[in-house]
């Protein structure tokens, strides 16, 4: 039957072979060669979800099977899967560290899940094993630049296109990598090339953002519309033409744009973690008590060598631009979104050898044997961060903004008891719109939807107001609206909050040539503008649903509609 399914299969009679395989394993469930063959059929037929569940099928069969766990994790990055991808690809490394393909999946999924420092190690470890060839060289290119690493990024890409001039996506790449740069005329140059080789639905979105900052907003809503009406046309394509809309003044139109691109986010598998997220804040609050606090060890002494300033706060909030202003001052640097705080949150169970997971795995530190716990999680935070942080000579400090980080300030005043916590606030009603307007996965995917969002941010602040009734915190809030509208009075307490002197290049951070790997990299480039400032009231009818949400947490930061 296998023979035949198989004779079928090469006849291009995919019906009768799938007909075959599925008799086969009636009969013998387990039977390898059936479910390889029927995973190859439906991989021109689908659903790709079929062949990924039976591929995992065959991998618990044979789990130690190379080419299987390489399929299995490129339908995983395919398809967007990519912690399941990563864990694939690891065990591929693991099976043949000195074969490139599976560094090359390992360096995709690290790359695409906001590991691009670790990706770059397997990209060039890639290198080292293979002759370059253009499709490696630009993938590497496209991760030094989400590093921001630019100058790099150019060098490679011109690299990758003396190797093959005929790749599109190279050109494209290169396009992306000028236009972040602020060099907009070799972005339009390089665009160009791509859309000779292939004018795809990507080089025209591309094109649009390349119109919009050039100030041709109707010409780029333009191609919007065009993009948008397409079949293949993406969630932020829609975002893409939200955003368009926004700045040309028609709101309501913007708005169903938004609501569109985030209902095929959803659809694609972005959704808020609502159930996981109530129960760790009901976590949190309960085991971060000041009775509980008085338990535990003596901080750690500082540690040598530079120190973290925590800048939290929502996304889309005006932490970019605070760190803008931040590392304007020689002595700081720029970290961007560290992953440093949350990885070392989720490793407190193996670190401290707990059977409870974070936070009740802190109670360790109760135990004479783990007395030193602190010292060693301050440590792998330092060790973690620092691999990631541009440090300059001189610099003392460093700035960590992942966004919603004060949902660990419980945390942070155990590490680092003397560090500056700036929390920068907002209007609530700005900020969930502007959420809506974006894709953005941070929060437990919590901007997939309006509702969500201002459920999100609320729990987060409230979250906030606990933790500073119950510990001792170095915390200054610092509003948005004050820092545009009065900005040098706001840079200097800023400044000397973190124990800087007043430097007047903070106040040019415009000037500032560092690339913010952030959906705010534009705008922190150009000179300060208030255009954003309590932007909500465009949107007020369509923020009625939320209102209720967010009036508690409005009222008590003394924000009113």
């Amino acid at each position: 039957m296998i023979e035949q399914a198989m004779d079928a299969f090469d006849r291009g009679d995919d019906d009768s072979a799938r007909r075959l395989c599925l008799d086969v394993l009636d009969n013998v469930p387990n039977h390898v060669d059936a479910l390889s063959l029927l995973a190859s059929v439906l991989q021109t037929t689908g659903p790709v979800t079929a062949v990924i569940a039976l591929l995992q099928r065959i991998q618990r069969l044979m789990p130690n099977d190379l080419a299987v766990t390489q399929e299995l994790a490129g339908l995983l990055l395919r398809e967007g899967r990519l912690r399941e991808a990563e864990i694939q690809a690891r065990n591929a490394v693991r099976l043949s560290p000195n074969s490139p393909m599976p560094h090359t999946l390992l360096a995709m999924a690290l790359t695409d899940n906001h590991q691009p420092q670790a990706g770059e190690f397997h990209y060039r470890r890639v290198l080292e094993l293979a002759p370059p060839d253009a499709i490696t060289v630009a993938n590497l290119a496209w991760n030094l630049k989400l590093q921001g690493r630019l100058a790099e990024a150019r060098q490679l890409y011109e690299h990758a296109t003396a190797l093959d001039p005929a790749i599109p996506l190279t050109w494209l790449g290169w396009a992306q990598t000028e236009e972040a740069g602020g060099n907009l005329v070799r972005a339009a140059h390089f665009l160009d090339r791509a859309r000779r080789l292939d004018p795809g639905r990507d080089t025209y979105t591309f094109q649009a953002t390349l119109l919009a900052r050039q100030g041709e907003l109707h010409a780029a809503l333009t191609v919007m519309n065009e993009v948008t009406g397409r079949p293949d046309a993406t969630g932020n394509d829609w975002l893409e033409r939200g955003r368009i809309l926004d700045r040309v003044g028609r709101f309501d139109d913007a708005f169903a744009a938004f609501t569109t691109g985030k209902t095929m986010l959803r659809q694609a598998g972005q959704r808020y973690a609502d159930e996981e997220v109530a129960e760790l804040f009901a976590r949190l609050t309960g085991f971060f008590i000041a009775e509980r606090l008085k338990l535990f060890p003596t901080p750690p002494v500082m540690a040598e060598g530079p120190q973290p300033v925590f800048i939290t706060g929502a996304p889309r909030s005006g932490t970019t631009l605070v760190e803008q202003v931040l590392s304007a001052h020689p002595a700081v640097a720029a970290g961007d979104e560290l992953p440093a705080l949350a990885a070392v949150a989720a490793g407190v169970t193996r670190m401290l050898g707990s059977p409870l997971a974070y936070p009740e795995a802190l109670s360790e530190l109760w135990m004479g044997d783990q007395r030193d716990g602190l010292e060693r999680m301050r440590d792998e935070y330092l060790r973690r961060a620092l691999k990631l942080v541009p440090l300059a000579p001189g610099s003392r400090l460093f700035t960590d903004k992942m966004p919603f980080n004060e949902m660990h300030l419980g945390l942070i005043a155990l590490l680092f008891p003397s560090a500056s916590v700036v929390h920068v606030l907002r209007h609530p009603l700005d900020i969930v719109i502007s959420m809506l307007s974006h894709n953005m996965t941070h929060g437990f995917n919590c901007a997939s939807e309006l509702e969500t969002a201002a459920l999100h941010c609320a729990r987060v602040l409230d979250l906030v107001s606990h933790y500073r009734r119950e510990m001792p915190l170095r915390y200054l809030p610092i509003r948005y609206e004050d820092l545009v509208g009065d900005l040098e009075p706001n840079v200097r307490r800023l400044l000397g909050f973190v124990g800087l002197g007043f430097d007047r290049r903070c106040l040019r951070f415009d000037e500032n040539r560092r690339y913010a790997r952030t959906a705010s990299y534009a705008q922190v480039t150009e000179k300060l503008y208030s255009r954003s400032v309590y932007r909500y009231r465009r949107y007020l009818r369509h923020l009625e649903p939320v209102i209720p949400i967010l009036e508690p947490a409005m009222h008590s930061l003394g924000y009113s509609i």
